[in-house]
């Protein structure tokens, strides 16, 4: 078991109430595994991103990363976590804008002392990704489908424990949909473990375990 959360909660306040964006979810994956949670706009997925990755704190409940419990980890503790095992995908634009597309892609890495075969490992995933010639590019010269593959690229080229992926199709067509989610299979099967949210159903395949996540509460789908 790579993560598990149990009775975790996220309340906030809107209009002087009080509403649970996360009621007490109860989630885990598993190592080589893809789990993909869809649900309505505002139900409360990337609030629950933010949680298990560390970037907001919850209000109640346990956030278990290979056996530590996240929610008691120092500020310093989770920026290590994110650095070197775990890989967020976030919505809309993400690249330094000042930074070509290798610089984008390695920076973040470099930064937490990850330098070995870096470039290399970025080379190989643009040439994937069908944008080897992309390198020295800066992203105001790319298209919104390809600055979110560089995203991708980025997120994959340390090998991390688990990538959590917070509708990393929404700018793709349905070849490059394609493209990216048989490469989340093949990370899988070298066991990576992959946590997409989506609303673009084309993206759950069989084998992936699917929960659905409606006003803040989460539930596998059993009938998938």
């Amino acid at each position: 078991m790579i993560l598990t959360t149990k009775d975790l909660t996220k309340t906030f306040i809107r209009q002087g109430k009080e509403f649970q964006a996360v009621d007490h979810a109860d989630f885990c994956i598993h190592s080589g595994e893809i789990c993909v949670l869809t649900g309505p706009s505002g139900c409360g997925k990337s609030t629950f991103f933010h949680l298990i990755c560390g970037i907001t704190r919850a209000d109640g409940g346990e956030i278990l990363f290979e056996g530590k419990d996240l929610c008691k980890a120092a500020s310093g503790e989770l920026a290590l976590v994110r650095a070197e095992k775990i890989s967020y995908i976030m919505q809309g634009d993400s690249l330094l804008p000042n930074l070509t597309v290798m610089e984008n892609i390695c920076l973040p890495h470099y930064l937490c002392g990850t330098k070995k075969g870096l470039e290399t490992r970025a080379a190989g995933l643009l040439e994937e990704f069908g944008l080897n010639k992309m390198a020295d590019e800066y992203p105001s010269n790319l298209s919104g489908g390809e600055r979110r593959r560089v995203a991708i690229a980025r997120a994959f080229v340390h090998d991390p424990v688990l990538v959590v992926a917070d509708e990393p199709t929404s700018d793709l067509d349905e070849e490059n949909t394609s493209m990216i989610m048989n490469h989340f299979e093949k990370q899988a099967a070298s066991g990576t473990a992959i946590l997409i949210s989506t609303h673009d159903h084309s993206c759950l395949r069989d084998g992936m375990t699917h929960y659905v996540m409606n006003s803040g509460v989460m539930k596998v789908d059993k009938n998938q």
